[in-house]
């Protein structure tokens, strides 16, 4: 039976030790397989009401050699795994779809599984106001009411399963999900986010982990909203500066000879004052705008189209193609959204700006350490969700405790703006997992794919690591392949161990 969104059941209906009822998706190849299976709303209350969680699979290329399963945690929070196999044929390298089946679940809450609703125009309406929050003490207030009554109002459309999205309830759901497929030992790769239910599920189901790796790690050890504005925005500083570096020594740089430095302060400026204007739609350009634009410092692929369209801001003029006009109408939207981002986050990390004071005086500090970026807006949510939200951080932040000698491997790229490098290695110091690194750029590495090389030096040892369970060396780091301005190059060399 496929429960309706919300809908919750009393315990005695399922059992999540049964055999999953895997079918063809509707909406994917025939390929791709999809189920359900019901798991405690409450895992305190493991006999209570039940919601569903949605699960795809791609079974082994190579049955005849397969391993088990790998089961992929999404990053976000939010994100469907259930959409991530649907749509991608090469989740994992070619090597470990033969040896795995390749298995994703969409997080409580999320898509597929019973989900969280809530108002569309209230989201709408607490994303604009982050946006605001720091022009003034009356826009913070703002961004506290918005807040305020949109955790209210996706309470009020979900029931209790909002109050219990934390993602100690999460791993729990994962090894539902592990027994479910009759699996003593589970293989399970994590990203971004994803990794929170990595580094958990080590922590709470040591005995029936086979291998676990974590990609672009989070930092359950960071103390407080500083820690991570600070770390994530270090690491867009540290992008901007290496991309200025570049324009200022390549002639085919758009803002050569200009000092791209000096062009982009000017910028700033401009858009801090609303005085910078887009000259493709004549649209004012503010501080968030700009800086959204700048996050493409870290991806050197797009180095030269970053440095046209600073040029053209500068300028005044026009470089891209004809741009939609600002009056066009949106798609209509429906009344209700699935967003369980904002109860997710905040249920899993004391993070809030308690005031406006607090707020500017952030913004100035990151402003001086960081004079270029001043602000990653990665981290806009992360700082400004919990502002006012109404529930309880069920599972704080706190440096991990994971048993030792677990197979359990993270790797780290050194300029990833979002889970930045400093995060990994804090992470694999407190499990005591094996870190590998990556030299360059991008948000995750594994499995390195077009848009991002393919590092096979990276694929190679990842590979080794799931399918042989041979644990990388201590200091393993692997060659950036990005070109600035062009893309990615091979990798010639394979991992070094320091």
């Amino acid at each position: 039976m496929i429960l309706a969104a919300g809908t919750a059941v009393p315990a005695h209906a399922t059992s999540t030790k049964s055999k999953i009822n895997w079918h063809a998706c509707e909406d994917a190849r025939a390929v791709v397989e999809c189920a359900t299976i019901k798991v405690p709303l409450d895992w305190s209350h493991p006999n209570g009401q039940t919601i569903k969680i949605g699960l795809a699979r791609r079974k082994a290329t190579k049955p005849s050699a397969r391993i088990g399963s790998i089961l992929m945690d999404p990053g976000g929070p939010g994100v469907s795994g259930v959409d991530e196999v649907k749509r991608k044929p090469n989740l994992f390298t070619s090597a470990v779809s033969e040896r795995f089946d390749v298995i994703s679940f969409d997080p409580r809450g999320v898509n597929t599984s019973t989900p969280v609703k809530c108002a569309t125009e209230l989201i709408f309406q607490a994303d604009e106001a982050k946006r605001r929050a720091s022009r003034s003490a009356a826009d913070f207030a703002a961004l506290r009411r918005a807040n305020q009554k949109l955790s209210r109002n996706c309470r009020k459309l979900t029931g209790p399963l909002y109050d219990h999205l934390d993602n100690l309830h999460v791993i729990r759901d994962i090894d539902a999900i592990r027994t479910a497929l009759d699996e003593d030992k589970i293989t399970q790769v994590g990203y971004s986010y994803g990794t929170l239910m990595i580094q958990q599920y080590a922590e709470k189901f040591p005995q029936h982990v086979r291998a676990l790796a974590a990609d672009g790690n989070v930092d359950r050890s960071l103390r407080s909203v500083w820690d991570f504005l600070d770390g994530q925005t270090a690491a867009m500083e540290k992008a901007f500066v290496q991309w200025a570096d570049w324009c200022d020594k390549t002639s085919d740089c758009a803002l050569y000879g200009m000092d791209a430095k000096n062009v982009y302060g000017v910028l700033r400026e401009r858009a801090k004052s609303g005085k910078l204007v887009d000259p493709a739609t004549g649209m004012k350009v503010d501080f968030g705008m700009l800086t959204g634009r700048a996050q493409a410092v870290s991806a050197p692929e797009y180095w030269k189209d970053l440095a046209t369209l600073f040029k053209s801001l500068h300028d005044g003029t026009d470089s891209s193609s004809p741009s939609p006009s600002p009056t066009s109408q949106q798609p209509d939207l429906p009344e209700t959204m699935t967003y369980p981002r904002q109860g997710m986050w905040c249920q899993d990390w004391a993070f809030e700006i308690k005031n406006y004071t607090e707020l500017k005086s952030t913004i100035a500090r990151l402003s001086k350490r960081y004079p270029n970026v001043e602000w990653n807006p990665n981290a806009t949510d992360g700082a400004l969700d919990c502002v006012g939200w109404q529930g309880k951080t069920t599972n704080p932040q706190r440096p991990l405790r994971v048993k030792d000698g677990l197979p359990l491997v993270m790797i780290g790229n050194l300029n990833d703006p979002a889970s930045v490098y400093a995060w990994s290695k804090n992470s694999a110091k407190q499990s005591g997992a094996s870190l590998v690194t990556y030299e360059g750029f991008g948000h995750t590495i594994y499995p390195s794919t077009v848009a991002f090389g393919p590092s096979t030096c990276i694929n190679d040892v990842i590979d080794a690591f799931l399918i042989d369970l041979k644990t990388p060396k201590e200091g393993t780091s692997c060659p950036a392949i990005e070109v600035p301005g062009e893309g990615t190059k091979p990798t010639p060399r394979p991992a070094s161990t320091s």
